[in-house]
């Protein structure tokens, strides 16, 4: 796969001790749970009111303007690696919009240019056959929307070509319209898989909530949701994290060795590709459900998602991110000389995915004492162990991937 899929080089020679770096991952876990039992007795986290962003909005027309231009010069531009499109929708929009909505809250919601569009041709707000009142909406047709933009870039052989590139903001962005021609503007808050992205990775804004970790707190203090709607939403949620974090392990693991030599001697790589990325997907998926029984934990797993995003492709955005400017500037010669030290680069690696499964360990322990009613609180953290132990494994395999690519 091209370095656009993996990120700028290789991180196989990350200059610390794996060993080490996997038992300070688990002692990191185990320790915010302990801290968490002894400091963390009753439920802080509360909704609160977020910032309005309307100062955004004024975004949206550039944003509309630079996402045609970057589409046309993708189909009709120059071919091979002068062409910025791989750039904008891997580098910019894929990896960048984690840490602007990170600082900044959800930004796409308020730029995305397929709303804007919506607008400009005066299509009906509620759509021509929108949902009736009532009705479940899930985050699920997100998610497949999201597995198959993972699935382009992943495993479609040449997705980094302009022309493919080009094709797929096309596809995208006409299906969009024309499911929220359908089922009116709220389709892209549940189906445009960059909005529902950048709303997630948005709660942890500290300058869209007030409270800090309070965009990670659930919408009420009811019980886990048992009704049909209610489930439906939270599986849609929780499928979309699993996607999101699910896709971004399998591009660590498609780069090790042991799964490059399976598919060589296998053949059919697109095949095996898909199959492995679903798998994942899939298996994240079900043990997140199967591990937490009752207790609905998506919210929990929005850092660890976003810590392990930006830990994978930190050196991308460093490098790759600023070399698409130079590019849409038609300075294909230009040069951004920042290569940040190996040691650098595996220190705040490592210190993202430790950040994000802390901040993971409190909420989900916070979401516990919030549904545990009059229960004890040892039998509290009993239920909260199977999860803990899944926390752990998913620290393992993302520090250990970082040394296999």
């Amino acid at each position: 796969m091209s370095p656009l899929a993996h990120g700028v080089g290789s991180d196989a020679g990350l200059p610390l001790p794996l060993d080490l770096v996997l038992q300070a991952g688990a002692a990191t876990v185990v320790l915010s749970f302990l801290i968490a039992a002894f400091w963390w007795r009753t439920p802080r986290l509360k909704p609160s009111p977020p910032r309005e962003s309307g100062r955004l909005a004024v975004l949206r027309y550039p944003v509309l303007l630079l996402a045609l231009y970057i589409t046309g010069l993708a189909l009709a531009g120059p071919r091979g690696t002068t062409n910025p499109a791989a750039h904008a929708l891997f580098v910019w929009l894929w990896v960048g919009l984690i840490p602007i909505s990170i600082v900044f809250g959800p930004v796409w919601r308020a730029v995305n240019p397929l709303r804007t569009i919506f607008t400009l041709l005066g299509l009906p707000r509620h759509g021509l056959r929108p949902l009736a009142p009532g009705r479940p909406r899930s985050s699920w047709p997100a998610a497949a929307f999201l597995l198959v933009f993972v699935w382009f870039e992943l495993v479609v052989p040449h997705h980094g070509d302009p022309v493919p590139v080009g094709l797929f903001l096309l596809l995208y962005g006409l299906s969009q319209v024309l499911l929220a021609l359908l089922r009116g503007e709220e389709w892209f808050a549940r189906g445009d898989c960059f909005e529902v992205y950048s709303e997630l990775a948005g709660r942890l804004s500290p300058l869209r909530h007030r409270q800090p970790l309070s965009g990670l707190a659930p919408a009420s203090r009811d019980p886990a949701p048992t009704s049909g709607g209610s489930a439906l939403a939270s599986a849609g949620l929780a499928g979309f994290v699993a996607v999101w974090w699910g896709s971004t392990v399998f591009d660590s693991a498609s780069a090790s060795p042991v799964w490059t030599g399976f598919v060589d001697r296998a053949g059919a790589p697109l095949f095996w590709g898909s199959a492995g990325l679903v798998l994942l997907c899939g298996l994240v998926f079900l043990g997140v459900r199967w591990t937490a029984g009752r207790l609905d934990v998506t919210l929990s797993l929005i850092p660890i998602a976003a810590g392990y995003t930006l830990a994978h492709y930190l050196s991308l955005l460093i490098v790759e991110a600023p070399r698409g400017f130079l590019l849409l500037l038609g300075q294909p010669a230009g040069r951004w000389d920042v290569s940040p030290s190996p040691a650098m680069v595996a220190g705040v690696q490592i210190t993202l995915i430790l950040i994000g499964h802390m901040l993971g360990v409190i909420v989900a322990h916070d979401r516990a004492l919030a549904e545990a009613g009059p229960k004890p609180a040892m039998a509290v953290l009993a239920d909260e162990l199977p999860l803990v132990l899944l926390m752990i494994g998913f620290t393992w395999a993302g520090l250990f991937l970082l040394f296999v690519r």
